[in-house]
């Protein structure tokens, strides 16, 4: 039987604030093989990591992210947490877990990849993003990083031309875009299959579904309870 593996959603966020240093450290503790985070720009030029344009939704404060410089945004409590730099959470996970970036800003692709190969962590990163042309340019500066392509929806799936065009390694699928011929077309070039749940499924929801994706050949499951994800794993191995 195949390796299965334990992916976390912006860290261990059913257990802490989501993608801060908390987040990441219970991902590590819970056995995440690679946790997924979020990474935006401030007004004075530092990357952070935060999923919305805006701190209203996970912090006590309001605003964009792009309006404010770093130091308004380590003021803020996410939960009790500080958002942090794109640095610290590198620094946090390197040599510990893999990292999935997403860029959620469109131009922050080679500060991006620079910040990575001065940590070191060119080998341990893979980026993503919804925007193509960050991931073009991130793949030209630097061709050791890997890339990931997202498969949001079904539709006709050709893992050799996105190959071509990427180089894609990682195949992040959403479960309504998972198709059998899909994820047997990646895996037969080569390329590693993530797939993530949501996070307001229950245990039974979750693992109903991680069933009929490891039996499909998926490689990576991701959530935001880590734990449930090993637990599955363990079920399903037997």
């Amino acid at each position: 039987m195949a390796t299965l593996h334990i992916g976390a959603h912006r860290g261990a966020m059913g257990y802490a604030p989501e993608n801060t240093l908390a987040a990441f450290e219970k991902a590590i503790e819970q056995g995440a093989y690679r946790v997924e985070f979020d990474i935006r720009r401030t007004r004075d030029g530092h990357l952070v990591v935060i999923h919305d344009a805006t701190v209203d939704r996970t912090t006590d404060g309001s605003g964009l992210v792009a309006a404010m410089n770093l130091k308004e945004v380590q003021q803020l409590s996410s939960g009790g947490e500080q958002i942090p730099t794109f640095a610290q959470a590198i620094e946090c996970m390197h040599g510990r877990t893999r990292m999935l970036v997403e860029f959620k800003d469109e131009d922050i692709a080679e500060q991006a990849v620079r910040e990575i190969e001065a940590a070191g962590a060119v080998e341990q990163c893979v980026l993503s993003s919804f925007h193509e042309p960050s991931l073009f340019e991130a793949h030209a500066l630097n061709g050791d990083l890997q890339i990931a392509y997202f498969l949001v929806e079904p539709k006709p799936f050709d893992a050799a031309e996105i190959i071509e065009r990427f180089a894609a390694q990682l195949l992040i699928v959403w479960p309504i875009a998972a198709k059998r011929e899909c994820i047997v077309d990646a895996k037969k070039h080569g390329m590693h299959v993530r797939c993530g749940f949501r996070d307001d499924l229950s245990y039974e929801e979750t693992s109903a579904r991680f069933k009929e994706l490891a039996a499909m050949g998926v490689d990576e499951f991701s959530c935001g309870r880590p734990d449930w994800i090993g637990r599955m794993i363990e079920e399903y191995s037997g």
